[in-house]
């Protein structure tokens, strides 16, 4: 009752306000705010908020897991470096909470069982306890050769959207992305995850717009760009906004690592934050401990000891 009170005393009192500051308005006054574009820019700005009440809405929707940790990795079947990486960190995790729930988020079809064998016999990486598996469906949506025009805008919006489709099937209190898919950091923040990642290489890089800038034919600048002025100025104009946008995405993550001192200082210059951190590439050289240098000789010196 008394905090019924107090709203319909709250109510009042803004009310009569209100009330006092319309006194002293003339009837031209009150004609601007009959103006048809402040009324469209009124109905406009409404929509846009019930469409972001609406996607915040739909991304929680999801399950919360509490002391779980979600590691986005679409493609867990490369058997590259990238990978490596993701499964010493889950290694890690478990090592440090043992407790911890950990999932993949992967567009392969593979058990968690399967996942946990593959790393195991590929890089050695020995799990403490087998991982969850999301699966995703909207993969296809993050592959370049999707988008053979404005690739990098393509990927992006991709990233988004399948960082959406994660965090509704399972909504983590930290969602660690080991890719680089840095759009779908505001995303996963909006879902209420906290937002980690691991980066091997920025998507667009001060290297890459001072070589369209200085209109050199290379891999990322095609000879019919180079060769224009008004392309290059085009161009140009993209890579710039590009990587706006990317350091605003970027600026989401609460914690940062880099796979090298050069991707590092690339991250701080376009994300502009100082809390990265380098953690060099785990490298797999417990096979090379037991290959024997004997017998073996460089340039006349003899055995190497």
């Amino acid at each position: 009752c008394d905090l019924g009170s107090g709203i319909v005393a709250g109510a009042a009192g803004v009310h009569a306000r209100s009330i006092a500051m319309l006194d002293g308005w003339t009837d031209e006054d009150f004609e601007v705010l009959r103006s048809p574009w402040l009324l469209w820019g009124h109905f406009a700005l409404t929509c846009v908020l019930f469409v972001v009440a609406g996607v915040c809405q739909w991304l929680r929707s999801g399950p919360e897991v509490p002391n779980s940790v979600g590691f986005f990795h679409p493609f867990t079947s490369d058997g590259g470096g990238g990978e490596r990486v993701l499964w010493c960190a889950v290694r890690e995790i478990q090592r440090a909470r043992p407790d911890c729930q950990c999932v993949i988020y992967t567009g392969d079809d593979a058990t968690g069982e399967e996942l946990a064998r593959r790393a195991k016999e590929r890089f050695g990486v020995e799990l403490r306890a087998v991982p969850g598996v999301v699966k995703l469906r909207w993969r296809g949506l993050v592959v370049p050769e999707r988008y053979p025009v404005l690739t990098m805008v393509g990927q992006a919006i991709g990233g988004a959207l399948l960082t959406a489709e994660a965090v509704t099937s399972y909504r983590p209190t930290v969602f660690f992305d080991t890719v680089g898919h840095a759009f779908g950091y505001p995303v996963a923040k909006l879902a209420g995850c906290v937002v980690a990642c691991y980066v091997h290489y920025p998507t667009i890089s001060s290297d890459m717009i001072a070589r369209v800038a200085s209109r050199a034919d290379t891999y990322n600048n095609r000879s019919i760009v180079a060769h224009s002025w008004l392309l290059s100025v085009l161009k140009l104009a993209y890579y710039k906004s590009f990587a706006v946008v990317y350091g605003a995405c970027g600026r989401y993550a609460a914690c940062v690592a880099a796979n090298s001192s050069w991707t590092a200082a690339h991250l701080r210059r376009l994300w502009r934050v100082d809390r990265v951190r380098v953690v060099y590439p785990p490298c797999d050289v417990a096979g090379l401990t037991d290959f024997s240098l004997s017998d073996r000789s460089g340039g006349g010196r003899g055995d190497i000891q």
